[in-house]
């Protein structure tokens, strides 16, 4: 299920984002020794990135297949193309309701096929279906010193800060991760004390991440954050390792 939109290097965002697909070309050979298949040898080709989207406007269309277009004429000549590299990114989410963060580095687009009909009361739209072929980088990552084509978070595990995850290119090496807290929770007789983070109940001992948000519910008593006082119901943004405390009235 498709949230967002694309969002690339040199054109922007794309309206009418539908979906995508990705099909990673593997092969993979047995090789034997005295009759027997002893290793496996494989290797990985390139991405390729269906992309499904509504019909996109010549500018658009030049500026990803590298052909001339005359803004002054608002013409596409179609032909000889330059070479161009994107990197896209774009966001899923799971059946569970968690984000799934995506950059994929390197890239050249295919000229779309193009579907025209005659105008009918039919309620059929023709967009476009975008192939963009991904492969790896020639930049080898000092996180893995290795080249990649691509990145790929899991935003429900609530480890890393997505804020600017499109502001541009994401990377391994530059992907910002939350520290993890210890959070200690201290309930006093006669109250009753809930810490919840997203609808869940935390118990004392749990990990929690810088930039989390729990919410503290307390009745018959007080209750206190790193010594300073809240209120019932209140929410707290995590900043270190957090203390909540209950005092009975």
């Amino acid at each position: 299920n498709l949230l967002g939109v694309i969002a690339l290097t040199e054109t922007g965002e794309f309206d009418g984002f539908i979906g995508v697909q990705k099909v990673v070309a593997n092969s993979s050979e047995a090789h034997y020794y005295d009759n027997i298949p002893a290793i496996v040898i494989e290797a990985e080709g390139a991405d390729t990135i269906t992309l499904n989207v509504s019909a996109l406007s010549l500018a658009v269309t030049g500026a990803l297949t590298g052909q001339y277009y005359d803004a002054d004429k608002g013409a596409l000549s179609e032909g000889s193309r330059e070479q161009k590299y994107f990197a896209i990114g774009y966001k899923t989410k799971k059946t569970d309701g968690s984000e799934m963060y995506v950059w994929r580095y390197k890239g050249t687009f295919q000229i779309p096929d193009v579907t025209s009909a005659t105008e009918d009361a039919g309620t059929t739209a023709n967009g476009q279906t975008l192939v963009y072929t991904g492969i790896n980088t020639q930049h080898k990552f000092s996180a893995t010193n290795k080249t990649a084509k691509g990145l790929v978070v899991d935003a429900g595990l609530e480890k890393t800060d997505v804020s600017a995850f499109f502001s541009a290119v994401t990377t391994i090496d530059n992907l910002v991760g939350k520290t993890a807290r210890t959070l200690t929770i201290t309930q006093a007789a006669n109250t009753t004390l809930t810490v919840k983070k997203n609808g869940v109940t935390l118990t004392t001992g749990a990990t929690v991440y810088d930039g989390d948000h729990i919410q503290i519910t307390v009745t018959g008593g007080t209750v206190k954050v790193n010594n300073v006082a809240f209120t019932s119901g209140d929410i707290h943004v995590i900043s270190g390792n957090t203390t909540v405390v209950s005092t009975a009235t």
